[in-house]
């Protein structure tokens, strides 16, 4: 009788009467089919609050976040969610404290209503996404560098200049500080990869090559693999075995030692007029570098009072050397092939069946104008590969276009050693 249905009206009246005329419960309860306990119950309630009282329906027990508490405030928080679906649980109880059908009414805390709102509207809440891990750290000496460029500084004349800016944190260096002239006919641009490149060969003669280095998300650099197609400047790095590393979006704070060190720099070389040109910044820029590192005392990291070049002399001490001269040497082709192997990236197919990777278009066909297909890379011909979104089946293949040690180092490769081979004679 466990899973009987309740009883009816006429059958709680017929047990309460039964028992008016003399019945025995038990002997009711098996009229009504149901249990010793039920019947009782009915007579019990019938007895002490009269015939009524046995036609009430009975009320199912209020459950949810707000069952607690007055309906009305479950309809004020309603309503005033909708009205600023772009607030939160703390702001809404804000307006509800404030509401004068809410006057005197006790209120839920805030992690009742965040509840109550994923229960009642969850179309009105914000999509959160989940913040990045930030970026590991440098663990030793030219484990990693950070780069960044501090943009628009004036000159004499109105001359607008950019500085690249390349530090060893961990050692509280700096290893190269460059000027640049971006002034155009309308106001100024970005530095280039030639000329990034150009700075960075600098360092590397200096102090060799790092194991990563870090940048922002400048269109110069990219983005992570992962999410876009590489640019070249990560593809430069890659051949010659550094990772390149990127800081979260909108996230300065993880590149919190080179961005102080900007100002470090210029107030150094901080004049009542601007520099006259470029040359006299760039001049400066390395007396102020020379300092910081070899002469003044400095409070970053472990230097507690001591010039970095001081405490770290291990930072001119390369972990692998580089020449300008070897640098074909020391890129490697292949390796960059094996990375780009690594990743899938999803592109939708324009109307006339093109895609963008990289800075070349590739035609996929009409046939497939809208669909998303994934991008792969094959190094064993150096051929792009175009899948299927939904079933991995492969749509087409097509060469890669201007990838080539040449277009990704900018330096002229000469070309193999071509002529008749060359007999040798041996005396015997």
């Amino acid at each position: 009788m466990g899973n009987r249905r309740p009883l009816t009206v006429s059958e709680r009246e017929a047990i309460y009467d039964g028992r008016l005329g003399g019945k025995r419960l038990i002997g009711l309860a098996r009229e009504c089919q149901c249990s010793y306990s039920c019947a009782r119950k009915w007579w019990r309630i019938g007895r002490k609050y009269g015939r009524d009282a046995l036609r009430r329906q009975r009320q199912s027990q209020a459950s949810g976040a707000l069952s607690r508490f007055e309906p009305t405030v479950a309809e004020r928080a309603l309503y005033w969610k909708r009205l600023h679906p772009k607030r939160g649980a703390t702001r809404i109880l804000v307006d509800m404290e404030g509401d004068p059908l809410l006057e005197g009414v006790r209120l839920p805390k805030k992690s009742a209503l965040a509840a109550f709102f994923r229960e009642a509207c969850p179309e009105l809440l914000q999509q959160r996404k989940s913040r990045p891990k930030p970026p590991p750290h440098s663990t030793h000496i030219h484990a990693l560098w950070e780069m960044d460029s501090k943009e628009n500084v004036r000159l004499a004349g109105g001359t607008i200049a950019t500085v690249l800016d390349v530090r060893e944190p961990l050692a509280c260096c700096f290893l190269g500080s460059f000027a640049h002239e971006v002034q155009t006919e309308k106001a100024w641009r970005k530095l280039d990869l030639r000329e990034i490149q150009a700075d960075l060969r600098l360092v590397f003669a200096e102090f060799g090559l790092p194991v990563a280095i870090q940048t922002d998300r400048e269109s110069v650099y990219g983005k992570p693999p992962e999410e876009k197609f590489p640019t070249l400047f990560t593809l430069w790095l890659v051949g010659l075995g550094i990772t390149h590393q990127f800081t979260r979006p909108g996230q300065a704070t993880d590149q919190a030692h080179v961005e102080r060190g900007h100002q470090t720099l210029f107030d150094w070389i901080e004049e009542p007029q601007p520099l006259a040109n470029l040359a006299a910044l760039q001049s400066a820029l390395d007396e102020a570098r020379f300092m910081h590192n070899c002469v003044l005392p400095s409070r970053a990291g472990d230097c507690q009072g001591r010039p970095p070049q001081e405490v770290h002399p291990e930072v001119k001490v390369p972990l692998r050397p580089y020449s300008p001269d070897a640098e074909l040497a020391l890129f490697d082709l292949q390796r960059v092939d094996q990375f780009l192997s690594r990743f899938a990236w999803p592109h939708k197919v324009s109307k006339v069946g093109q895609i963008t990777v990289g800075p070349h278009l590739y035609y996929v066909g009409v046939t497939y104008a809208g669909q998303t297909v994934d991008v792969r890379f094959d190094p064993g011909d150096r051929h792009l590969t175009f899948h299927n979104a939904h079933n991995g089946h492969l749509l087409r293949r097509q060469p890669i276009k201007e990838l080539t040690v040449a277009t990704i180092t900018g330096l002229e490769v000469p070309p193999p050693p071509t002529g008749k081979p060359v007999q040798l004679s041996f005396p015997w």
